[in-house]
């Protein structure tokens, strides 16, 4: 049920995101620019890493970026890079995907940073919209992305070809396709946010939102965006009962709900975020960080009780960080994702240079 909007008045531009799935745990990564890159595909090897017979898409990371990583390093749910390009990815529910792709293809994840990598504005990436194919491995996505212009952008899988869009009042989605959401929103018009009551999973968490973003708009200049948005993500959280949680004990995969809840305040190159487990708000500077090809990858665990900034928390990364998430968010999938498999992701990040 993931969430996400952008707020934008005189002073301030965020791009903000609830992350709602069956767990919350997780790494916040730096990623460096200057780094040889090639997409995820099964017959990758360290061996034929640049053999060009090898039909899979290669590039070099222009910015450097910091990156909200669930299911392994190099395949982010979110992130901001150092030019202030802003992505956060939710769930599709009304896609249905073929299997079918090209050579050149990548995962619906790795999508999210070779945009990073590549890009300064949401021009370039709707410019560059077709250069790859779109290949679902895990869930069908669509993604909210936002510059430091404040130009912004929803793009969605439509038969079978990623596209962007653009021409919409105000910045808010859910689950749902954004022209099904922006059609079920009409039914409130004239109405207060207050007034919205979330009935519907999907389409009332994104009117709600939308609506709420609308009201920001209207308000004079003085009001913090950053705090705003914090409250909007509150307002639109999935949260589970007691009652649901029992009934889930001993079932397998649990119940969605809400665990991150991120803020990329893009004016500031900052970005901030909360956790079901740790309600302190902590912050992370981007231009603290060191983006040169030689520079130590650190990371830092999202669920760690941390307050305020934590950029100085970041510690080096180990093959242990990565092994660690892939194993934990996999375990569920085990039948689908095997071992070996899982391992090839652990390693990944160890074949670029």
């Amino acid at each position: 049920m993931c969430t996400t909007f952008k707020l934008q008045n005189s002073r301030q531009l965020t791009l903000s995101q609830n992350y709602d799935f069956y767990y919350g745990h997780g790494l916040i990564i730096q990623n460096n620019r200057g780094v040889h890159k090639v997409a995820l595909c099964d017959d990758l090897t360290k061996d034929n890493l640049y053999d060009e017979s090898l039909s899979t898409p290669r590039w070099v990371s222009k910015y450097g970026s910091i990156s909200f990583n669930q299911f392994a390093r190099e395949v982010p749910t979110c992130g901001m890079n150092e030019a202030g390009l802003s992505i956060a990815s939710m769930w599709h529910d009304t896609q249905r995907v073929s299997k079918e792709h090209t050579g050149k293809s990548i995962t619906e994840l790795q999508w999210i940073q070779y945009q990073l990598d590549c890009y300064s504005t949401v021009d370039e990436v709707i410019d560059n919209l077709l250069d790859l194919d779109l290949r679902v491995e895990i869930y069908p996505m669509h993604y909210s992305v936002c510059d430091r212009k404040g130009d912004s952008a929803i793009i969605e899988l439509k038969s079978g070809k990623l596209q962007a869009f653009r021409t919409f009042e105000s910045h808010a989605c859910s689950n749902a396709g954004l022209e099904e959401s922006l059609a079920y929103a009409l039914k409130y018009s004239g109405k207060d946010s207050s007034e919205i009551s979330i009935v519907e999973p999907i389409l009332d968490r994104a009117s709600k939102a939308l609506f709420m973003t609308k009201e920001f708009e209207s308000s004079t200049g003085t009001v913090d965006a950053v705090k705003n948005s914090f409250d909007i993500l509150d307002a639109v959280s999935l949260q589970i009962g007691f009652k649901a949680l029992f009934k889930w004990i001993g079932k397998g995969i649990p119940p969605s709900q809400t665990f991150w809840q991120i803020v990329f305040d893009i004016n500031s190159l900052s970005i901030h975020f909360k956790t079901k487990n740790n309600r302190n708000i902590r912050t992370v500077k981007l231009l603290d960080f060191n983006y040169s090809n030689s520079s130590v990858i650190k990371v830092l665990d999202i669920e760690a009780k941390y307050n305020a900034d934590v950029t100085d928390k970041f510690k080096e990364y180990s093959r242990a960080d990565n092994d660690r998430i892939v194993k934990t968010s996999f375990k569920p999938m085990k039948d689908t994702v095997p071992l070996s498999e899982q391992n090839d992701l652990v390693k990944f990040p160890e074949l670029l240079n």
